[in-house]
This record gives structure tokens, sequence and C-alpha cells, in this order.
């Protein structure tokens, strides 16, 4: 780190003295003066010094000259060389003393040198493991310096900091996103050390994303820029160190084993002991998962033990031990290792009962949460596998209490990410520890806890920025800032903690002002529970239903409830009824290959014409049925599905392998992320005054040629009839249904409905709807940008497609409507025919009218298309498509009596008074005319 600084200041010393020299005018001290003054210093063996600055700041005080802009850089320099000379306390103090009179300067003429003082401050406190510090200085140099092309280095170097901190925190697409930022501002400024070094930033948040080829290209990248330059070895050193990383991640082992020796040899004869044992962590990680040589790892790790002086580093080595001895059979060695390298972390957690884990206060203290959190949960799969082997029951239960941490260790850590890809990582690296609880439940027969796994591994993404949308409405400006402030004052303890973890007096006081300012803000967080639940229940409660509540929940709706989890080689399945909860587990098999056979027959209806391939089709809906549902013995009726990977229409599974018996006849099913997000997910509450659309209506019909789609004949009459059901309805269609209408009505309509084209396929690519004369993404409507939807309809072309993400389900045109809040979602799993997409939402909309629920609706529709369809129309390409998402309830009707009554009321007063008002005028007249 001290390098990059270093590197960057011999840089710009000159062009702050430069600037001292030409702005110095009117000063206290003349340009020549100062000019003279700096060209002797720079004369002088000792060069420009910590105590030259200082001299000239005490000239500035002592004749009493302004605070101005050439003081400010006055200590900007004095902060740098003191840095330099190893005065960091003292370089801290003169940056914020710069920092201070440049933003009262800000008005003045001249370039500000604001962004390069956050640089160098930054870049100290990161030295410092100031981490938060450090993201907030890099934070607001990024937010000044991109304003002006002088600072765009300052920029650079800000932004490859940022990189290396997001990576520290296992947040590697924050991490990758700053470095290719960095990139671009390198190459702006031509600084090709400094581009080297964010495209070597780049490389390691690539490999650790599993990214790894990407990863490589980053960092030849960056060994080509410096190869050239003989002063750079240090840096070159690190490239190839990185480099080796990625080979070795690639399965070129001798490649790998080459370049670390190499790297090895370079940082033994400079003396670089954490360097020497990042090495030897790496050899010992080729030896034991390449090389197969476990006595030669477990050398290496005790190796990087012993050498390295981070606490964190030594408790990943013993961590590293723990798993050899693992794969060696050797669990009780591993545990006994597991929890001395517990013992190593500065958490403050001292117990050497094997059978102990950290408590939740404890992890919060960890600055690294991803070490902790592989630590517990090998720890959880040891103890699993040594249950298993000893047939112990006790030590499942140890397995199940280990595994509880770890899955409280991923709350904890998932706040901390921002980015999707991010999240999405680790959503996918806990995937394997959620498996393995589950199979401890299974091995238990503990169905209530396999109920808490199976919800806590799927949909969390979905349900963290639902919480965010309603909380965000639930607190005022005030209370937003003193939830950043305490939130701050914690991240800066978390950070001094870290400092101080090698001074037991300093690490107990940092420990004490910690443990205050995280009091400080649950107290904070209990307020608002009080005095705002709404908001509380809808950011920080992160608890699932137990499995009684959803069973009071089925019990109610007189509905089932199926949900499944696809493991690396088994498949659990978990019924659950309102009395009863069964949990079942089965080889996985071909599982991923009959779901996918069997869903490319349904978007083939040509293919099924086919006698054979129709009875391909019975035999795999068959296989499915009797995996996922015929073993727990469903009553007849309403049943929901939580599925696990891609939605399958479970309507479609035919109970006979020869002959088609859809469930479809008995059962109406509908689909849910999560139990969790079902029980919150009921219908939004509607007032009397409700004064929107209730039903907004789009079919564009044609589409500029531009957009490059097929017409949809017949939409608009269908949409018509439709409409004709709501005694408000806005219907959009041909060139009215652009998107700026679209966007003007939708957040005051109670149920949407779409005949149109849509794109939602990945999850890189944002979904896509498709009007007469554009395209809208659904961020353009913005974050609670649907308040009072209760219903979108998705009559468009493979609406609940898109790229499946394990643990979260089908990031598709569905779920994006789910994110912004929409409680029920009706939708379509592939390009379902055009008239039979009309007539079964037309059926569907008449069942509804009827107050019935909506997955009654659905499958009735489907059962009259059934009765009614000749030939080809039987297929379940026409017919399953449509499936309903979230909540199934019946659709909410709008009472309007109250209103209406009082509105008679309001109108017979008024009457009243204009009749008495009249009688009183006649009244006079009559007196006035008998009189005269």
């Amino acid at each position: 780190m001290r390098g990059k600084l270093q590197i960057y200041g011999s840089l710009s010393i000159g062009i702050v003295c430069w600037l001292i020299i030409v702005q110095a005018s009117g000063q206290c001290l003349s340009s020549l003066a100062l000019k003279e003054r700096v060209e002797k210093a720079k004369r002088q063996p000792s060069g420009i010094t910590p105590a030259f600055f200082k001299q000239i700041k005490q000239e500035l005080l002592r004749n009493h000259c302004p605070q101005d802009t050439l003081f400010a850089k006055v200590l900007l320099q004095l902060g740098y060389a003191e840095y330099l000379s190893g005065q960091s306390d003292s370089a801290i103090v003169s940056l914020k003393h710069s920092i201070d009179v440049y933003s009262k300067q800000r008005s003045s003429t001249g370039i500000s040198n604001l962004p390069l003082a956050y640089m160098y401050l930054g870049t100290i406190q990161q030295e410092q493991n100031r981490q938060s510090e450090a993201i907030s200085s890099y934070t607001n140099c990024l937010r000044l310096g991109k304003q002006h092309s002088i600072h765009f280095r300052a920029v650079g170097y800000a932004l490859g900091n940022l990189s290396l901190l997001y990576h520290e925190k296992a947040d590697y697409q924050a991490a990758i996103m700053a470095a290719d930022q960095g990139i671009r501002y390198a190459q702006l400024c031509h600084d090709r050390l400094l581009e080297a070094k964010c495209l070597s930033e780049a490389a390691r948040s690539l490999l650790y994303a599993k990214r790894p080829v990407e990863g490589l290209t980053k960092i030849e990248q960056a060994i080509r820029l410096t190869q050239e330059d003989i002063a750079q070895i240090d840096s070159k050193t690190f490239f190839l160190f990185i480099k080796a990383q990625i080979l070795y991640r690639l399965g070129q082992t001798q490649e790998s084993l080459g370049m670390f020796n190499q790297v090895l040899q370079y940082y033994k004869q400079n003396g670089q002991p954490d360097k020497i044992a990042d090495v030897y962590s790496n050899l010992g990680s080729v030896y034991e998962e390449r090389v197969g040589d476990y006595e030669k790892a477990i050398d290496y790790y005790r190796s990087a033990y012993t050498t390295h002086t981070n606490p964190y580093e030594k408790a990943r080595m013993l961590n590293s031990i723990g798993e050899v001895y693992q794969k060696l059979g050797r669990r009780t060695d591993a545990l006994a290792t597991y929890q001395k390298a517990l013992q190593t972390l500065p958490i403050n957690f001292q117990q050497g009962d094997v059978r102990r884990n950290p408590a939740g206060d404890a992890m919060r203290l960890s600055a690294y949460k991803e070490y902790l959190l592989t630590l517990i949960q090998d720890k959880a799969d040891t103890w699993l596998d040594l249950a298993k082997a000893t047939n112990s029951r006790q030590g499942l239960g140890h397995a199940l209490d280990t595994y509880q941490v770890a899955d409280q260790m991923v709350d904890i850590m998932r706040w901390e990410h921002t980015g999707q890809q991010s999240k999405l990582f680790w959503r996918q690296k806990t995937r394997g520890m959620y498996e393995r609880a589950i199979e401890t439940c299974y091995q238990l027969q503990d169905a209530e806890q396999a109920f808490r796994f199976l919800e806590k591994s799927r949909a969390v993404m979905l349900a963290d920025k639902l919480n965010e949308l309603g909380a965000r409405l639930k607190l005022s400006p005030r209370q937003v800032a003193e939830e950043q402030r305490l939130l701050k004052a914690v991240s800066v303890q978390q950070d001094n903690l870290v400092l101080s973890s090698s001074d037991k007096a300093a690490y107990d006081k940092a420990r004490t002002l910690l443990i205050a300012g995280q009091d400080k803000l649950d107290a904070f967080h209990k307020q608002l529970e009080a005095s705002n639940p709404a908001y509380y229940r809808y950011k920080y409660d992160n608890t699932t239903p137990s499995l009684a509540e959803l069973q009071e929940y089925l019990k109610a709706q007189e509905a089932s409830f199926v949900t499944y989890f696809i493991g690396d080689s088994t498949l659990y399945v978990l019924g659950v009824t309102g009395s009863n909860a069964t949990l079942l587990s089965q080889p996985r098999h071909t599982y991923n290959q009959n779901v996918k056979a069997f869903m490319a027959l349904l978007n083939n209806p040509d293919a099924m014409n086919r006698k054979a391939n129709m009875a391909q089709f019975l035999t795999l809906g068959n296989g499915l049925y009797q995996r996922l549902i015929a073993s727990l013995h469903l009553p007849a009726g309403r049943v929901i599905i939580s599925p696990d990977g891609v939605f399958v229409p479970f309507e479609a599974l035919s109970r006979s392998a020869r002959q088609a018996d859809y469930l479809v006849s008995d059962y109406a099913f509908s689909y849910a992320y999560s139990a969790r997000l079902l029980l919150k997910n009921n219908d939004k509450p509607l007032s009397a005054g409700f004064k929107g659309n209730e039903f907004l209506g789009l079919a564009p019909v044609k589409f500029t040629a531009s957009l490059g789609q097929v017409s949809l004949p017949g939409s608009d009459v269908a949409l018509q009839s439709i409409a004709g059901r709501f005694s408000s309805p806005t219907l959009l269609t041909y060139q009215t249904a652009t998107r700026q209408a679209f966007l003007q009505q939708a957040a005051n309509a109670r149920v949407i409905h779409l005949f149109t084209h849509a794109v939602a396929d990945s999850t890189e690519r944002e979904p896509l709807l498709y009007f007469a004369d554009s395209t809208l993404r659904l961020s353009d409507l913005g974050d609670g940008g649907l308040p009072n939807a209760q219903l979108i309809v998705l009559a468009a072309c493979k609406t609940g497609v898109g790229a499946n993400q394990q643990g979260e389900g089908i990031f598709s045109l569905a779920r994006g409507f789910a994110a912004l809040g929409a409680p029920s979602i009706l939708t379509t799993l592939w390009s379902v025919e055009n008239d039979a997409t009309y007539t079964l939402t037309g059926l569907f909309y008449q069942y509804l009218d009827q107050g019935l629920p909506k997955d009654i609706a659905l499958q009735r529709a489907k059962q009259d298309w059934l009765r009614t369809a000749e030939g080809a129309g039987q297929l379940p390409n026409y017919w399953a498509g449509l499936i309903v998402l979230g909540n199934a309830e019946p659709l909410a009707k709008i009472n309007r009596w109250p209103w209406i009554v009082s509105g008679i009321a309001l109108l017979s007063v008024g009457s009243l008074l204009v009749w008495q008002r009249r009688r009183k005028r006649r009244s006079a007249f009559t007196s006035t005319y008998h009189s005269s």
C-alpha cells in the first residue's frame, strides 16, 4: 500500500509545489521567495522533509496570513511528507486540517487539491485498517476529483485502493467495478503503472469470483505494461503471484508451482514475512488440491501459520490444516484444529470445547467474515461426517447447532454486499452448506429445522429488496440520518478493533467501544420497533416463519405446501399440510436432465404432436410426479409450490406414464418464491377511497418497425372483453399503448394486464417490456412505482423464464414485478399460442369475478379449455404455460358503499339546506307582498 502512495506522491509533489508557486502571488510569501525556498530544499541531501513544510506553516501562522488555498497546500504536503517519514498519526492530523481549510475555500478561484488530500488520507487510513473511514475518504476523492482532469490520477489511485477494500470485504463485484473504473482513469492520464495496479486488483477479484479466465487476461496485461520497467520489480513480482494463483485455479499445476517458487525466492531475499506466508499458503493449496500430497500441504500451511503476523491469516491456515485432517479421516483432530482457529481470531472467543461456537455478538466483531463463515461451515461438515461415521445422534445435534451458527453468519454478511452479482455469488457459495444442513435435519427427521433451512436457502435477495422497498417510506429524514450515523460509528469501531488486535489493552478498549456502539444501534432499532413497527418489520426482521405458522396459514386456506431442494447428489422434498409435515430424501440421479427435456417438449408443440414425443413427455411427467409429489399423499385441492430451480408446471404432470392424467384435474396450483414471502405477501389493503384505475390494460397490437416485433392481432379485442368486468377501466391499445402512457397510468392501477412482447432471459440484462413506440425496463418504474397494484397479468412471451440462480429462483420479468411489490402475478413460462392466451385469461377473469381464489380461477379456466379444445389444443403446450405466482387469494373487491352512502347523505344535506333557504326567501317575499 505504501508503495502505491509513494509512487503517486513522487509524481504529484512537483505539481503541488508548482501550484503553490503560481498561486502564491498576493499571499504573505511572494511567489519568488517561495520558489527559491522550494528549490533550495530540493537541493539539500535530506530533500523536502516534514520540517520544511512545518517551518512554512509556522511562518504563515506567525505572520497572521489568511488560511487560504496556499495554507491548505502547505498542510497537504506536510501530511504527505509526515506519512513518508512514518509519522502516520501526525499525517492524518495535517491532512484533515488541509481538508478543512480547502472545504472553506472552495468558492475561490483556481484548482483545489481537495481530492488529492482525500486520496492521501484514505491511503493512510487503509494502511491502519480503518476500512470504513478509508472508503469514506476515497468516495469523497471520487466525488470531487472527477470534475477536473488534473485529479484523474488521484481518482485512479482511489479506485484501485477501493477495489482492494471491497475485495477484503468479499464484495467481489464492487471490487471489479472499482478496478475497471480505475483502469479507465489511468488510461486518461497515461499512467501505465496505475493501469497495471488496477488491472491486478481486477484480476484478483475475478479469480475469487470464479472467473479465472478473465482474471488471467487482466493480469497478463498488467505484466506487459510493466515488463520493461526495471524499477517496478516488487510490483511485477506481485503480479506474478496473482498469475500463479490463477494458473493453479485453471489446473496448470506445474506452471503455478514454478511461478510460486520464483515469487517465494524474491520475498525471502527482501525479508517480507507476510508475503512469504501468503506464498506458503498457496503452495499448501496446490499440494492439497492438485498434487494430493497432504503431508506436504500441512507442512506449508504450518509454515504459513508460524510466519504470518495477521491473526485472521493465522486462523485461515489452521482452517486449511483442519480441512486436510478431515480429508484424511482424522475428524477429531480436525475439530480441535477448527476450535483453535476460532480462538485465534480476534473476536474474544476462548472456548476450547469443540461443542461450543461463537455467539452473534462475537461474530459481528470479525473484520473478515468470509474466514469465519468458512471456518464454521467446515466445522459443521466435520461434525456431520463424524456423526454419520459413528452413528451418533448427539453428533448430529452438534452439527445442526453449528449449521445454525453458520446461517447466522450468512445473515450478518449479506448486509455488507451491495452488488447483485456479489450477492448471487454468496448465495451460490453457501448453497452447499444449506444442503448439508438439510441432510442433517433429514438424518434427525427434524422437519421443523429442515423447513427453516429450506427457507433460508432461497429468495433471500428478493426478500431483502422487498424489505428495503417497504422500509424506505417509513422513516423521517431525521431518523434516516441518525441510523446512518450509528451504522458508521459501529463500522469505525470494527476497523479500530482490527487495528488493535496485537495490543490487548487497546483491543479491550476498542471492543468495549464497539459493543457500546452496537448497543446504541440495537437500542435505536428497538426504539424504531416500538415507535415505528412497520419499518422495523420491513427492514430488520430476518426471521423465517415457523412450520407451525405455515400450517396455521394452510389450515385457513385449505391448502397444502410443497418445497424441495435440489442438491449435488440428493433431492429433498418437504410436504406440509395443516396437520402434517413429510420430509423425503431420494437420489438426484438425472433430475435436471429430465426437467430440461420435459420443459423443452412443453416449449415445442410441433414436437408434441408426434406420438413418440408425447409418450416421452408422459413418461417424464410421471417421473417428476413420482419424485416431487406422489409420496406426499396430498389431499385434492389447493397446492402451493415453492420450487428449486426452474418453475415446473405441476398441473401438467401426469399420474400415469401411459396416458394423459394431468394433475390439473384435482389440484389448483400456485407458486411462491418462498413461504416467508407468501405469508408476508397478502393482498395490499385497498382503501374505500381508492380513486385510481381499477384496471389498466395494454395491447399495442402493432409495434414500430425498429423494434422488430411481430403484431398480436386480436389482443385488443380480448382486452376489451376483460376490461368490461371492471367499473373504471383504462385501455391503451395501438398507438396509445406507448411507454410514456404506461408510466403515467401504472402507479394508480389496481390490476395491470399486458398483452405484449417481453424479454427476460438473463441476470445480466434487465427484463424488457415492449410498447407500441419503444421499450421499458422495470427500473424505469422506480422503487415503489406500483403502490396500488394487486394483480399483474403478464400475457407476454416467456415472462416467467429467465436465468436460474440457485437459491434465488428465476430472474424473470415476473420476479422483477415481484421486487416492485406486486403481490400476485399471472405469468407465462413459454411462448403460449395467442388465441389460447386470450381465451384462458378471459376465463380466468370470469372465475375471478365470481370471487374465487386466483389459483382455483386459473384451474377452472384450464379445465374449461380441456373440455372444449380439440386436437392439438389438448396438448399442455397450449394451456399449462400460465401460472399464478405469489398471493393466490381472491381479488379484493372495492367497497364503494361507504362513499355512495356518504355521497347520498351529503347530497341530502345539501338539498335540505337549499330547500330551507328557498323557503325562507318565499316567506320573506310573501310577508312583503301582504304588507304592501
